[in-house]
């Protein structure tokens, strides 16, 4: 039964970073998909549209976000479990 929960973090924590990375309106099913943030936006601007991309992924929630050298690492908890989710910015 570990085995099937690990699977199934694995995989919110995947959907996460796919909405974290997606820009908001490029999925042609869903214009709502995905997130506005852009790496030139203070952390706590990134957080807000961060928590706003994974709001309909249950039990994922965006803890904090840290932004360094075109990188920004997104500290997420799913279903409780601490994990961490990065993105490359290239400007």
């Amino acid at each position: 039964m570990m085995t099937n929960n690990k699977s199934m973090i694995d995989e919110l924590q995947r959907c996460a970073k796919i909405a974290l990375i997606t820009p908001k309106g490029s999925f042609y099913p869903d214009k709502n998909y995905g997130s506005k943030i852009n790496y030139s936006q203070n952390t706590a601007q990134i957080l807000a549209q961060a928590r706003l991309a994974v709001s309909e992924l249950d039990g994922v929630y965006v803890k904090s976000v840290e932004k360094t050298d075109g990188v920004i690492v997104f500290n997420l908890t799913v279903n409780d479990e601490e994990r961490q989710v990065e993105a490359v910015y290239d400007d």
